[in-house]
């Protein structure tokens, strides 16, 4: 049986991972990374420690809360509350988790990134803040992760008035539903837009919808009660 992840190609100096899901068992599956969701602990624990065992070491996740707190962590960092995580630090693996929301990794020569964007945290800025802990974003490569798609990520119009008055332009980005006030987002092309603006070198990413695909990806929206995946990457020289 073939390891329940993806290997991302993001530069010659990393190792980073999309971890998918089994949907069996319902309703955590059999790779849940989370263990704020309520499965058993133990199954958790095990999966983390296969994760580990494909860096060396565990990997840091921080305490998210849909915010934009960026944090620098080495091997040795205790868990704070955070929707980004930083790295210099050789053979360090950090990531975040998702369920819907899109996971972005970043790297340069000195850095590399894991970003939790939500919709609150995009809007707020948290692929902002992950960019200004880089010395210059001509210099860093992202990559986009599998999030809520363009077709079923149904949002009201205090969503769409956040982000349109931060960007006018991000109104192309949302799709009305005939006969209410409720529009279709387009979560990953509004974070590629923004990083595009910002000067980010390279955009590459995994166009995969969470919610439409429950084969591979685990999406709270659809289940309600399931697990979470992880975004991960890790210098290696």
């Amino acid at each position: 049986m073939s390891d329940p992840w993806i290997e991302i190609e993001c530069g010659p100096q990393v190792l980073a991972l999309q971890t998918t899901c089994d949907p069996e068992p319902l309703p955590y599956g059999s790779f849940n990374l989370g263990l704020h969701v309520g499965d058993d602990e133990r199954s958790v624990v095990q999966n983390r420690a296969h994760l580990a065992a494909r860096f060396g070491r565990e990997v840091y996740f921080p305490e998210q809360v849909h915010g934009t707190n960026v944090v620098h962590v080495d091997a040795d960092s205790p868990v704070i509350a955070a929707d980004a995580v930083v790295t210099g630090q050789l053979h360090c693996p950090i990531g975040i988790l998702t369920a819907d929301c899109l996971p972005v990794l970043f790297t340069s020569k000195q850095l590399v990134g894991a970003a939790h964007a939500g919709w609150r945290g995009l809007v707020s800025g948290v692929l902002e803040r992950t960019l200004e802990e880089f010395i210059d974003p001509a210099e860093v490569s992202v990559w986009l992760g599998p999030c809520i798609g363009r077709d079923a990520f149904e949002v009201g119009p205090e969503v769409v008035d956040a982000f349109v008055s931060k960007h006018s332009g991000w109104s192309r980005y949302f799709q009305s539903v005939d006969d209410s006030d409720r529009s279709i987002a387009d979560l990953q092309s509004i974070a590629r837009n923004l990083l595009e603006n910002l000067g980010v070198g390279t955009i590459n990413g995994l166009e995969a919808c969470t919610y439409s695909d429950s084969a591979r990806w685990y999406s709270y929206r659809r289940s309600g009660t399931t697990g979470r995946m992880a975004s991960c990457i890790m210098r290696t020289e």
